[in-house]
């Protein structure tokens, strides 16, 4: 009995190690390959789910479905001088002249093609570049990205690490070319996005020149900052700036300040010399009426005239009691206080 009960247990642990090795299941997050000494089984991938295989002779390779991730470590790169400009893209109609153009010179080419009269070759233009000199950066990207075939990435890459190499390999490369032409103003403006575009352009086309069996979902720039040395000469640069702008903007205000007092001291000078004008005006005209006012006085009656102004020198002189005079009884100055007159 116990014979029978440890064939059947050895039976039933053979059937399950066969069985085990037989099926296998594909997550919902994977995607696999089934090999068959070393080479692949049929053209399709595993999609989730159970599927067979056979033992011992075929083996599974597991790949990840899901968008993956790469994070390169920051480079310092060189991105175009602000002294080149990029050419505007033609318009739709733009691009119709040129066409038309073309087809005509064609023309002209063909009606002249025998003619023995060479052509003067064109001149090349090349832009200056004494005064061109890029500026390096810190550039610090990442990308996402996902399998989409398997097969081709077991062949090529093999891994998510060798994978991750390459991508960061072909990120420098894509992103020094593009930034090569495009200046700091561009990539920190909305311009940022086609920087982008083309730079995920560049990515995807040399991944399918590569056959590497991946495709980039996206690619960012997460942070453009200056170098350690061009970040402090730019901010000596930029508080230079400031400071000259600052002294520049006080010696304005001083002038400015100077020009209002100015203005203030001249105005006040006229004002205070009109016054003076006025008041000496007023005042002739008011001892030219007094003189005519006591001279008519003085025409029509003498004595009483007299009178009157003896009573305004009393008044004046004795109205203060520490007023002190020394005259004689029979001055003239008292003759109002002689009895007999």
């Amino acid at each position: 009995m116990s014979n029978k009960l440890t064939v059947f247990s050895f039976l039933a642990g053979a059937a399950l190690i066969v069985l085990s090795q037989t099926f296998f299941i594909v997550d919902q997050t994977q995607q696999a390959i089934v090999l068959q000494l070393g080479e692949p089984v049929g053209d399709d991938m595993r999609k989730p789910g159970l599927h067979f295989k056979i033992p011992m002779i075929q083996e599974v390779r597991y790949f990840d479905r899901r968008i993956l991730s790469v994070d390169p470590a920051p480079e310092q790169m060189v991105i175009s001088s602000s002294l080149i400009t990029r050419a505007p893209e033609p318009t739709p109609e733009e691009k119709l002249e040129e066409v038309s153009e073309e087809d005509a010179a064609a023309d002209e080419t063909t009606d002249t093609e025998n003619s023995s009269v060479p052509e003067a070759p064109k001149a090349i233009v090349i832009p200056p570049i004494d005064n061109v000199s890029g500026e390096p950066i810190i550039v610090d990207s990442y990308a996402r990205y996902r399998i989409n075939d398997p097969l081709q990435f077991m062949k090529t890459l093999r891994s998510v690490d060798n994978a991750n190499k390459r991508i960061e390999s072909i990120i420098d490369e894509a992103t020094r070319t593009v930034l090569g032409k495009t200046t700091l103003k561009e990539l920190l403006s909305k311009d940022r996005t086609r920087v982008m575009a083309e730079i995920n352009t560049r990515l995807n086309r040399k991944i399918k020149e590569d056959k590497l069996g991946i495709e980039v979902v996206d690619v960012r720039i997460v942070r453009a900052d200056l170098g350690e040395s061009l970040r402090d000469s730019t901010v000596r640069r930029m508080i230079s700036e400031m400071t000259e702008r600052a002294t520049e903007t006080r010696s304005k205000g001083e002038q400015l300040a100077l020009e209002i007092r100015a203005g203030a001291e001249k105005e006040r000078t006229v004002i205070l010399a009109e016054a003076e004008r006025d008041a000496q005006v007023i005042r002739g005209e008011g001892d030219n009426t007094a003189i005519q006012t006591y001279a008519a006085a003085f025409n029509k009656d003498k004595e009483f005239y007299g009178f009157m102004r003896s009573m305004e020198a009393y008044k004046t002189t004795l109205s203060d009691p520490d007023t002190r005079l020394i005259l004689s009884p029979d001055s003239d100055f008292f003759r109002y206080f002689d009895k007999k007159q």
